[in-house]
């Protein structure tokens, strides 16, 4: 960044003359710092009023198309019309007769491209937590909201609200909070009823001001200018959560500074986007950030590995910065994308073209074309106030294709255009299935809620165990971990599945008097709210109970146990679960020693400042003693 600012330095130098420049940067080391160069030149020129360049390339194809020279071209600084070129080619001399030459005209767009929004959030401490990285502002914390009009003879009366969906940038008064009202604030309501994450939160009204930036109301424009700023967001009035930061200024500086400029130039009644809204155009350029950060950190976990894993989780939701989607790859040739917010849905075209994009750009996918599935969770999608969705009613004729994932050497099917659970793998166990594995050399293992296979499958391969029974109630899951057996060629006599309630198994096997060395429990979400929690510990108590006493009996053995419910896992600080587990040692007479507690696949990244919500998963290595002892 600073080596960028000393060459645009000089190049501004150029823009005070009368004519349009042409400025030639020689290449002379290809490498990872000359393409990070190149790409910081790229967000300036973004936003500069007087220089301009297209997209030089992108990192990855940097080291393909190999160019020794890249030229940029200068405008004169009085230049009325913001038009861009850009050119690229194998040698310097050869710039100006390069038939690659990109013109575009940059011009004002409709009304509803001349918005600008922002939301105002009370000075308390919360709002010192959304200035540290909190992702979500709930309707509570907002104390106003604005929209300016930056066309002239604007007709303010009709913005009434920020719609659903909108972009909008996030500020804290530097006014102290009223007194005698509380933590809170003045604005937060009360619930509808306790203990449920399903009703939507009740607040009071709040204020919404339009305002021309021609106008002569310059105290809304003065109150927003003297505030601090928190980032930028996407907004929705329908949600307890009104806002979701996608930027925050204290965590991307760089990028805030480029999305400001670009409002800038906005509010002074110009127009920056070539066609599209301004709200695409700065939500395009936020995706590109954080996927491009999300494709980097997985690739510094190895993540995909050749001839090792190729399954994974890219996008993990508020742990990459973008609250409500989640990205899936599958075999190293399919991205499921999970949509959980109605912004997601509404920018559907954005997020996909923007995914497409830095996929082919993805160093291990060069020669690889990414298919891109799009799923939605309409029971969340409810819950965000959004109900205008279909889940892709043209991918029926392709329910049937198959793609084979490989995780940790395991090779399972899975069939992503189909309706199957979530995006068709549960990635989030991969450091837990290697765990397990490597403990039961020689042992006889348990796999109940097997669902495909996994933790059975990592026992038989990895772990070299004598023996492995998988349960599950879904005789697809059945029929999926069946096959995925047969696609690793595993034999039936070692590794064998069966369709039951796991409850009702280990009764049966309780009477058969059958004993295992290594047990998992993973059962589907038991607690979706805190309301069930009650409901969900009595369940978790009588399944770990009965899965002990199926341990080994004269040796003891193994239990990992899990909870995906996040109701359970945080409460307490995840003492909850714990607790629950030595209750339920107590019911079986059995004495167990803590191992290791655990969570989900690092693929599954965390935000530091919000944590623990995004915390759901436990799983738990408890080592359970012998009976008699």
């Amino acid at each position: 960044e600073v080596v960028a600012d000393c060459i645009l330095a000089s190049i501004a130098q150029q823009s005070r003359k009368s004519e349009e420049r042409i400025i030639v940067m020689k290449v002379s080391t290809l490498s990872l710092r000359s393409a990070m160069l190149i790409s910081a030149l790229n967000r300036s020129f973004a936003v500069s009023s007087t220089m301009r360049t297209g997209l030089l390339t992108s990192t990855a194809a940097l080291f393909t198309q190999m160019p020794s020279a890249l030229a940029f071209s200068i405008l004169p600084s009085r230049a009325s019309n913001l038009s861009y070129k850009t050119r690229m080619s194998s040698s310097a001399t050869d710039t100006e007769q390069s038939s690659d030459q990109v013109d575009q005209q940059i011009t004002p767009d409709e009304e509803t491209n001349s918005l600008l929004h922002t939301v105002m959030v009370q000075r308390n401490r919360q709002s010192a937590a959304f200035r540290e990285g909190t992702p979500l502002i709930f309707g509570g914390s907002v104390a106003s909201t604005f929209t300016e009009h930056c066309e002239e003879n604007s007709d303010i009366s009709n913005t009434k609200s920020i719609p659903m969906g909108a972009l909008v940038a996030v500020v804290v008064s530097r006014d102290a909070p009223p007194k005698g009202k509380g933590k809170g604030g003045s604005y937060r309501g009360k619930k509808r009823s306790s203990g449920s994450s399903d009703k939507k939160e009740v607040v009071a009204a709040i204020p919404h001001h339009s305002f021309s930036f021609d106008g002569e109301e310059k105290n809304h424009r003065d109150a927003i200018n003297q505030s601090q700023m928190i980032g930028y967001g996407v907004f929705n009035p329908e949600s307890m959560y009104r806002v979701r930061i996608l930027c925050h200024d204290t965590m991307h500086p760089g990028l805030t500074k480029e999305i400001k400029s670009i409002r800038k130039q906005l509010s002074r009644g110009k127009a920056l986007s070539d066609g599209r809204d301004n709200d695409e155009m700065i939500l395009k350029l936020i995706l590109e950030r954080k996927i491009t950060d999300a494709i980097y950190t997985r690739l510094a976990m190895q993540l995909p590995s050749a001839d090792i894993t190729d399954t994974y989780r890219l996008i993990n939701g508020e742990g990459d910065g973008l609250s409500g989607l989640a990205v899936d790859i599958l075999g190293g040739s399919t991205a499921i994308v999970m949509s959980s917010a109605a912004w997601c849905e509404i920018h559907k075209d954005t997020i996909l073209s923007v995914l497409e994009k830095s996929l082919k750009e993805h160093p291990s996918y060069v020669d690889t074309d990414i298919a891109i599935v799009w799923r939605n969770t309409p029971s969340r999608l409810k819950q965000d106030g959004y109900e205008d969705f279909t889940n892709s009613s043209d991918e029926d004729d392709k329910e049937e294709i198959e793609v084979v994932a490989r995780e940790s050497s395991v090779k399972y099917l899975t069939y992503p255009y189909s309706d199957g659970q979530k995006t068709g793998f549960y990635c989030d166990q991969r450091e837990n299935r290697l765990m397990v594995a490597e403990l039961c050399k020689d042992k006889r293992v348990l796999d109940l809620c097997c669902y495909n296979g996994g933790f059975a499958l990592n026992a038989m391969i990895r772990g070299s165990a004598t023996s492995a029974v998988g349960v599950d109630s879904s005789q697809d899951a059945v029929d999926s971990a069946t096959a995925n057996a047969e696609l690793n060629g595993l034999a039936e006599k070692d590794v064998s599945f069966v369709k039951d309630d796991i409850a009702a198994f280990m009764k049966s096997a309780m009477e058969a008097q059958d004993e295992y060395d290594v047990i998992v429990l993973d059962p589907p979400k038991l607690a979706p709210s805190l309301a069930l929690l009650d409901k969900a510990t009595r369940k978790y108590h009588a399944l770990n109970r009965d899965a002990m006493n199926l341990i080994d009996k004269s040796k003891g053995g193994l239990l990992l146990t899990c909870s995906c419910s996040a109701a359970m896992t945080q409460k307490d600080g995840g003492q909850s679960f714990l607790a629950m587990v030595n209750g339920a040692a107590l019911s079986a007479k059995r004495r167990v020693t803590l191992l290791r507690v655990n969570g989900a696949a690092p693929c599954h990244t965390q935000a530091p400042a919000s944590f623990p919500a995004g915390h759901y998963l436990t799983a738990a290595l408890f080592h359970v003693g012998p009976a008699d002892m």
